[in-house]
């Protein structure tokens, strides 16, 4: 069947530009996809720990524990919705993931001591932290590649989002039976660094 040769080379060039090598060509896009990597593997190490850790050793029943993630739910609409829409006009999106990356990485630190009290403080920085600093971080990402890429662009970071995912549920069963609460040491870290990295993406984002 025939096709008119300017249909046939738009459909060319989107399927040029969709590709994985232009988008891993895209600047900064690599530099990008590795913060979506340590983002996700810190929140399965977390995802993995703590049940273990509710159930282990602060002694939580199964209903407390489904408790503790739906207030963590709740506070996390709350952040999403009108108190991110209110900030937003305020902070740009990389003040934002700086900023909520920061509160994060204080969230995994305070569950190392293994006391209740400090274990609800948690939940409130990690609901205001993820909150603030995921939705902002997936518009920086979404904002690297030309309209037709920002699918493609979105797609592979969930594709290494979901690596991290592997080795995060891994690794984090594995720590946490050779150092038990201090795991948390582990993802405090990691989002830490992602909250140093971040001010490089800053950096990068005006050049």
């Amino acid at each position: 069947m025939w096709l008119p040769e300017s249909k046939h080379t738009s459909t060319s060039e989107e399927e040029e530009q969709r590709s994985f090598k232009n988008i891993v060509k895209t600047q900064h896009v690599k530099y990008m996809f590795a913060l979506y990597f340590l983002i996700f593997l810190a929140f399965n190490f977390f995802y993995t720990e703590f049940p273990v850790h509710a159930s282990s050793t602060l002694m939580w029943a199964p209903t407390q524990l489904g408790i503790y993630f739906s207030k963590i739910s709740l506070f996390m609409v709350l952040v999403q919705g009108p108190l991110l829409s209110k900030i937003g006009l305020r902070f740009s999106d990389y003040s934002l993931v700086i900023f909520g990356s920061l509160i994060l990485s204080f969230q995994f630190f305070l569950l190392i001591p293994s006391i209740d009290l400090l274990a609800y403080v948690s939940l409130l920085f990690f609901a205001l932290g993820n909150g603030l600093m995921w939705p902002s971080f997936l518009s920086i990402l979404s904002a690297r590649g030309s309209k037709n890429q920002q699918g493609s662009i979105q797609g592979l970071g969930t594709s290494f989002g979901n690596l991290a995912s592997i080795i995060g549920l891994l690794a984090g069963g594995f720590l946490y039976n050779s150092i038990g609460s201090y795991t948390f040491l582990t993802a405090g870290s990691i989002i830490f660094v992602v909250f140093i990295l971040n001010f490089r993406s800053r950096i990068i984002s005006n050049q």
